[in-house]
């Protein structure tokens, strides 16, 4: 990331904030920024102990990072904080500042507010002075509303279905269907359900799933591809392409291959 960027990550547990938040912190640090990190629900002495746990010495870079609690859940005042943030360290040499903050006060004030701060914080980002990262905990926000708060994050983006910490969901319109990257399991599930049931709403033919960038998946998320098949009508199928040659001998292992409505081509299709 760049000073301008504006990215958010949705995380189940604080396992999955780390391969984003770690390096993001990390590089700030070894570079020239300065590091800003807003707490809400969690104590500010907690998200210490985890950057400790993530090889980040809060203490040993003379001030550049800041771990601090929310003190207002106003979008105004949290922008006018923020804004005079990166300009303070601007001031005092630093590239640009790295703010990366919890969101779960939006739970609290309610998705309006949040929508009015995710807009206004933009133009921070926009004048160069600032990068940021916000936190949606899946536990506490519903699916529907972290669908949308995707839209407002890293602007021109818009083929992005879904950006979590270990899966990233985008649409594809040659072929038309979803394009999936990283892993899927019990944490991930859920948000590929969704977008495959946007998806089969979207397309009035087949739906491709490309799954050639696909880590790992576990039979829950297989399960939702399958059911997602078995469940089209209209002699319409459910096609996956590029599918991992251990995958491929999972699926007909189980038999799936043999589903209704599902098509399933190999790494070389």
């Amino acid at each position: 990331m760049g000073p301008g960027e504006h990215r958010s990550v949705a995380f189940s547990d604080e396992a999955e904030l780390e391969p984003v938040l770690a390096p993001f912190i990390s590089d700030g640090l070894a570079g020239r920024d300065k590091v800003l990190y807003v707490t809400d629900v969690t104590h500010p002495a907690v998200a210490v102990g985890l950057l400790r746990g993530w090889g980040i010495d809060p203490d040993g870079h003379g001030g550049r990072l800041e771990v601090r609690e929310l003190g207002t859940p106003d979008p105004d005042v949290m922008v006018a904080e923020l804004t005079e943030a990166a300009h303070r360290a601007r001031a005092e040499g630093y590239r640009a500042l790295r703010f990366t903050g919890e969101m779960s006060w939006a739970v609290r004030e309610g998705t309006d507010s949040l929508t009015a701060f995710e807009t206004k914080v933009q133009a921070v980002f926009d004048s160069g002075l600032a990068m940021g990262i916000c936190q949606y905990d899946r536990r506490v926000f519903p699916p529907v509303t972290l669908s949308e708060l995707q839209r407002l994050h890293s602007g021109a983006d818009v083929d992005l279905e879904f950006d979590g910490a270990l899966l990233r969901i985008r649409r594809s319109a040659r072929p038309p269907g979803l394009e999936l990257d990283g892993e899927i399991d019990a944490n991930g599930v859920d948000e590929l359900a969704r977008a495959l049931s946007a998806a089969v709403l979207r397309e009035s033919g087949d739906v491709h799933v490309d799954m050639g960038r696909i880590s790992f998946i576990d039979l829950s998320g297989l399960r939702v591809l399958v059911d997602t098949a078995t469940a089209l009508t209209g002699g319409r199928s459910l096609v996956l392409n590029h599918v991992p040659e251990h995958v491929v001998q999972l699926i007909g292992l189980i038999g799936w291959d043999r589903a209704p409505g599902l098509r399933v081509r190999g790494g070389d299709a």
